[in-house]
């Protein structure tokens, strides 16, 4: 059990014996070790056991101090000590030493990360978990034990350097995250502690169990980057911070809000790496992408995204913007929010607060000249027929709408009470996608084709003999599913279908015309990703049903 050492100014001395007991430490006579420092608060810090963490393991905690506890010249709100650590309250330092050690020169080191494997992980089984996580997961050939946390204000900030349970526990989840390109991170009590979950190729994954303390001094590290009020635990609040990787610098979202047991905190992961950045790297088939390509040289017409959240819409859409000549058009997105940034481009957020709604937001910017226009969603009458005005006045409008295919979108924007001749001379393409995951190529195996299967996939089900299906395993977090691919199915609304549209719009006349040209259905391309063994059968059926 390691011994306590303090030094004065003039170098005496004299050890301290950590126990069971706290230790408190400031001016007021009540506490266990008074100093007389001008500089030290009446309740200054304590020194107390950290059984959480380890048999022998000792936390230092700053009791609200007035000018701050300082832990190897940095200031600490909560961290673990370890043998060697200096503490500085004003003038004062104490040095943690082993029990009978011997004094050493009081020059504040700065602290080391501390290895995972140096922790007893019998005690501390979520320190294990986590382990083995980022063990099954390379680290993409970057070393990310080196992470600096931005803050709200932009500012850099120590908050992940120390050993402490808080700085630890943020420090390895936003590794796991990294590493396993999670999107969003949930931490949600449960009783007496709380479950750390996160969302993986759509999915939601059991990471690992914290306990309660844990979970609140991790909760606390992020709400202090956030720029949050730490004891507002029964308030919704919502921040945002970043953290410098040594690759790349990740965005992140948080949303606190309470629950019976707790404040649930859920981290939405805004992470660009790995994110297509061009329309021919999106992975439909080449007409889908030629066809595209060309509309995003017209001067006016609109490109309409449709599918549910997460299914990539706005990844979609960046990336028609990018195969536009940004320094030859004015371009201008109006978003919710705004997701990345994209060079060369106006980008708007929306507050509807301040009234600044798409609406609003629409009408203002086709006041500043816009030759291209990125209209996050269509959710409403107003805003509808305001973008199909502005595809049909010389703009070209890029959007996005929530309805399950392409035929269903242009009814969405007809019972929005568009005007038919609206919809039918503004609407260039309409693209609905999906994502399916992958299977994992470390466990996926062969399975039989099921009767009837080669039927339903038409002509990507000729000669297949076998499909592949998930097992699962530590390479995929047990789900037998690694990354995600895209389903597209795009409507090119020629003048057939306008004529439809203008006249008499109803679902069998409409797709009595697609049939007779080149279209392929979410199902189809589903079926064929199937065949090329890169998703199972479940997972079409799951995404995009017949």
């Amino acid at each position: 059990m390691p011994g306590l050492q303090i030094r004065l100014a003039d170098g005496r001395g004299r050890p301290i014996k950590l126990g069971k007991e706290p230790i408190t430490i400031g001016r007021h006579p009540d506490n266990r070790l008074r100093i007389k420092d001008e500089m030290s608060s009446r309740h200054h810090c304590v020194i107390e056991p950290a059984p959480d963490v380890g048999p022998d393991a000792f936390r230092l905690r700053d009791l609200g101090s007035r000018n701050g506890t300082k832990l190897n010249d940095m200031k600490v709100t909560e961290s673990v000590l370890s043998v060697g650590d200096v503490i500085t309250i004003g003038k004062l330092s104490f040095r943690v030493e082993p029990r009978g050690g011997q004094s050493a020169a009081l020059t504040p080191k700065r602290r080391a990360s501390v290895d995972m494997d140096s922790v007893d992980s019998s005690n501390a089984p979520w320190l294990l978990e986590l382990k083995e996580i980022l063990e099954s997961f390379a680290a993409r050939g970057v070393n990310d034990e080196s992470l600096k946390l931005v803050d709200a204000r932009g500012n850099d900030t120590d908050a992940l350097s120390g050993s402490g349970a808080g700085p630890r526990a943020a420090r390895n989840i936003l590794r796991v995250a990294s590493r396993t390109s999670a999107t969003d991170i949930h931490l949600e009590p449960k009783g007496d502690g709380f479950h750390c979950r996160m969302r993986v190729d759509g999915t939601m994954v059991w990471i690992c169990e914290l306990p309660r303390k844990v979970a609140e001094l991790f909760q606390g590290v992020i709400k202090t980057v956030c720029q949050m009020q730490a004891a507002a635990r029964d308030a919704v609040q919502e921040g945002h911070f970043s953290c410098r990787f040594p690759d790349r610098r990740v965005e992140y979202r948080v949303s606190f809000t309470p629950s019976v047991h707790g404040q649930k905190m859920v981290i939405r992961v805004l992470d660009q790496r790995g994110v297509p950045t061009a329309v021919d790297d999106l992975g439909m088939l080449p007409y889908m992408a030629e066809r595209i390509k060309r509309v995003t040289k017209l001067d006016a017409g609109m490109l309409l995204v449709c599918g549910p959240t997460g299914s990539g819409k706005t990844t979609t859409l960046y990336n028609c913007l990018r195969e536009i000549d940004r320094d030859a058009r004015n371009v201008v997105t109006i978003e919710d929010p705004v997701e990345y940034q994209i060079d060369g481009v106006t980008q708007m957020p929306i507050d509807e607060k301040q009234g600044n709604t798409f609406h609003n937001l629409l009408r203002s910017v086709l006041r500043q000249d816009p030759d291209v226009i990125l209209l996050g969603e269509i959710r409403d009458e107003d805003t509808a027929r305001t973008a199909m005005q502005a595809a049909m006045t010389g703009h070209l409008v890029f959007s996005t709408v929530h309805a399950k295919d392409s035929i269903a979108a242009v009814f969405r924007l007809l019972d929005l009470k568009v005007e038919p001749y609206l919809v039918s001379n503004s609407l260039n393409l309409v693209l609905a996608q999906r994502l399916v995951r992958k299977l994992c190529p470390n466990c996926k195996r062969a399975v039989p084709v099921p009767p009837g299967l080669t039927n339903r996939m038409g002509k990507y089900g000729q000669g297949i003999k076998q499909v592949f299906g998930p097992t699962g395993c530590k390479a995929c977090l047990k789900t037998g599913y690694r990354g995600r691919e895209a389903l597209f199915e795009l409507l090119d609304v020629n003048d057939e279908l306008r004529d439809v549209i203008l006249s008499n719009p109803n679902i069998s006349a409409m797709k009595k015309i697609i049939s007779e040209g080149l279209f392929t259905t979410l199902e189809q391309f589903g079926w064929k990703l199937v065949a090329e063994g890169t998703t199972s059968i479940e997972e079409v059926e799951r995404v995009a049903p017949a």
